[in-house]
């Protein structure tokens, strides 16, 4: 009897294994089946020889990390944010209407963001301003001057100026904001957002 009930074990774990292994996607090359797996994107980057040099690097990165993950969501508020505008304003030709929905939507914001936003570090500030030009292929600036005029728009330039910040500032990914860009391509994938350095 405890024979029987062994060899129905096994019989059972044998059929779950070749189930299980079935499941890996395969290419045939030739007369041999290989498992063809997808593995995440890895940046490799050459470890700096000098130790002292290597620990400031990679607490430079985990700051740069630390900063883009803080406000990436800022800029992806703002990009929606400035789509429902447009679309209202879209709806309406009315300069008085139009006046009225950005002061409403201005409002709004002021109440919601004020705050959280003069909590950024300058540093963080730069980075949301890139960003902001990432998610709506536009600068600061321009929304500014867009929604509340160009007066508005330089009062707030020189005042972003002052803290060596440019509300002017574009975004380039494959230039001077690559590594920004590194990290939020790893934000959006789900993946964790940290250059592996060897």
């Amino acid at each position: 009897m405890c024979k029987i009930f062994i060899i129905s074990l096994l019989s059972l774990f044998i059929n779950s294994f070749a189930t299980a292994q079935s499941i890996v996607p395969s290419v045939i090359m030739g007369r041999d089946t290989v498992p063809h797996v997808l593995l995440h994107e890895v940046d490799v980057v050459a470890r700096l020889k000098n130790p002292r040099k290597y620990a400031r690097q990679q607490q430079r990165n985990q700051r740069m990390v630390y900063n883009v993950r803080k406000v990436f969501p800022y800029a992806k508020i703002a990009a929606a944010k400035i789509n429902e505008i447009e679309n209202k304003l879209a709806q309406t030709d009315s300069e008085a209407k139009r006046k009225q929905i950005i002061k409403k939507e201005y409002k709004e914001l002021m109440h919601t963001f004020k705050q959280p936003l003069m909590k950024l570090t300058v540093t963080q500030g730069k980075i949301l301003v890139r960003l902001i030009y990432r998610e709506t292929n536009n600068t600061s600036f321009n929304h500014i001057k867009e929604y509340k005029g160009t007066v508005n728009a330089y009062f707030w330039q020189s005042l972003a100026l002052l803290f060596g910040n440019n509300l002017k500032a574009d975004y380039e990914p494959n230039g001077r904001d690559r590594e920004i860009e590194q990290i939020v391509r790893s934000i959006e994938k789900g993946a964790p957002s940290h250059i592996t350095r060897r």
